[in-house]
């Protein structure tokens, strides 16, 4: 009871956290071909009973994420009976968890007002709510970046034996997570420097030994493996492959970088104000963090290391070719997270303009929230995809077909998601030209002049019942499950 009299708004704010990453969570759930890869991953380890080392391929070739996202949706798939939607679970206990990291740094750091302020922006961000709900490996960027931060502020203040002991199960955390995180870990040397304190070796060791330790799958896997990932990244990060014609180099991947941060600083706090110019939020915080050093509220160590984070992502996706998307500069967000709670605490506290900190902060919860709950639903995520799987198998058991052909009419890409639902019906599954019955996905339904039944966005087109005799399609079934046998894009054995 003192803990719930102590913490009510902390309470309050992960009620409404927890509200708005399971709010319909069936119903906004984008499944696509990354979870089909997570589903995939599941079956293998338990049903095929292959330990894996790796997770799925990244976008550049050879370099592959780590395992411990996936073993650890597991649990959550079993619980689901192996449906996806066990999923979603994990990334809302990730969401809320956020929550909660948020406020006990900032209380640590600075004080509880600055804690709720900035766990109050992670609860209800739009962008962050979606993020999070988003059932990738990527998901937990965002918290490993608070706990990251506040890692630096024990080193800081001089606190090596808890410093340390985080900087390294977070560093061993990286590779599970996103490559992109490595760029702030210098950041940990230069804390100790600015400490000025002697170097306490044993618990620098216990650090390297728990990296170690975290880091042996990869570890395993490269030995096996002839480094094959150590030198895929030092291809991908000498290799020119501009995601926008004239963006890989020089002055115009700065451009796109940059462009890409104005949009993540606006999509962060006003991603519900489309005619926002994306650079006002950015020059805004930029302002208010000049302005937070000047006052002292921010130490000078702090505002060193926080302008060396954001540098680092800056300078090091202007200087690589590696194709830059708006999920990899999430590290980034903690920063811009500091920067609004210390300014919008100054603004109560320090300046006595409750009224103004009132109307900012009940205005950017509302609308967060009200764009939140009126978002459209995705009409070609998990549930559309999952019912007309189901209807398939169930159409095709009436027919007494033992295996059924899919076929795809749909843009590049928009093919895949499908695979892990079939092995989770039990179907038995091949190519059109294996001539079993045709069944045709459709998306969007304009792709085709007619469709014989519609699943939201997506169609389907049935088969042609009298082309097909029974001993045809039962010599067309003989043959082993292409579902389960052909090769699957970012998965490897």
């Amino acid at each position: 009871m003192k803990f719930l009299a102590k913490h009510k708004l902390l309470l309050v704010i992960l009620v409404i956290s927890f509200f708005l990453r399971i709010y319909k969570f069936d119903q906004l759930f984008a499944y696509g071909h990354d979870q089909d890869l997570l589903g995939w991953f599941i079956k293998d380890v338990l049903e095929d009973r292959h330990i894996r080392l790796v997770g799925q391929e990244t976008s550049n070739q050879g370099v592959f994420i780590g395992p411990l996202f996936y073993y650890l949706l597991i649990p959550f798939y079993l619980l689901a009976g192996m449906d996806p939607i066990g999923g979603i679970w994990f990334s809302i206990f990730i969401g809320v968890a956020g929550v909660a990291s948020f406020y006990y740094v900032f209380s640590k750091v600075f004080n509880k007002q600055v804690g709720l302020i900035s766990s109050l922006v992670y609860a209800v961000s739009f962008n962050i709510v979606f993020t999070d709900r988003d059932v990738v490996p990527t998901s937990p960027v965002m918290l490993w970046t608070v706990w990251y931060f506040y890692s630096l502020f024990l080193i800081l203040k001089g606190n090596q034996k808890y410093g340390f002991l985080l900087a390294g199960v977070l560093f061993g955390l990286i590779w599970h997570i996103n490559l992109a995180l490595v760029l702030v870990a210098p950041l940990a040397v230069l804390a100790f420097i600015l400490s000025k304190k002697r170097l306490e070796l044993i618990n620098f060791l216990y650090g390297l030994i728990i990296i170690a330790l975290l880091s042996l799958p990869l570890i395993f896997f490269e030995t096996r493996h002839n480094f094959q990932q150590i030198n895929s990244v030092f291809v991908a990060l000498t290799t020119n492959k501009a995601h926008i014609e004239g963006t890989g180099i020089g002055l115009a991947k700065l451009d796109r970088t940059l462009q890409l941060v104005y949009k993540n600083t606006t999509n962060l706090f006003f991603s519900f104000l489309d005619s926002l110019n994306v650079k006002i939020t950015f020059f805004a915080l930029v302002i208010g963090f000049v302005f937070l050093v000047k006052r002292k509220v921010i130490p000078l160590s702090v505002a060193f290391l926080a302008i060396l984070w954001q540098l680092a992502f800056i300078i090091f996706f202007t200087l690589n070719p590696i194709n830059i998307s708006e999920y990899y500069l999430n590290g980034m967000n903690v920063i811009w997270i500091l920067i609004f709670s210390l300014s919008a605490w100054f603004i109560y506290e320090k300046l006595n303009l409750k009224f103004i900190f009132f109307v900012v902060i009940s205005f950017f919860g509302i609308v967060n929230i009200y764009k939140i709950l009126t978002i459209p639903v995705d009409a070609s995520g998990y549930q559309q995809k999952k019912a007309i799987v189901e209807y398939i198998k169930k159409d095709s058991l009436e027919y007494g077909y033992p295996c059924v052909s899919i076929s795809y009419i749909t843009s590049p890409g928009r093919e895949l998601g499908y695979r892990y639902f079939f092995w989770y019906e039990k179907m038995h599954v091949n190519q059109p030209k294996g001539g079993s019955p045709v069944y045709t996905i459709v998306f969007p339904h304009t792709k085709v002049d007619r469709i014989d039944i519609s699943f939201g966005a997506l169609g389907l087109v049935l088969p042609d019942y009298e082309r097909y005799s029974k001993n045809a399609v039962r010599e067309s079934c003989s043959g082993a499950n292409s579902n389960l046998t052909d090769p699957m894009f970012g998965f490897t054995k």
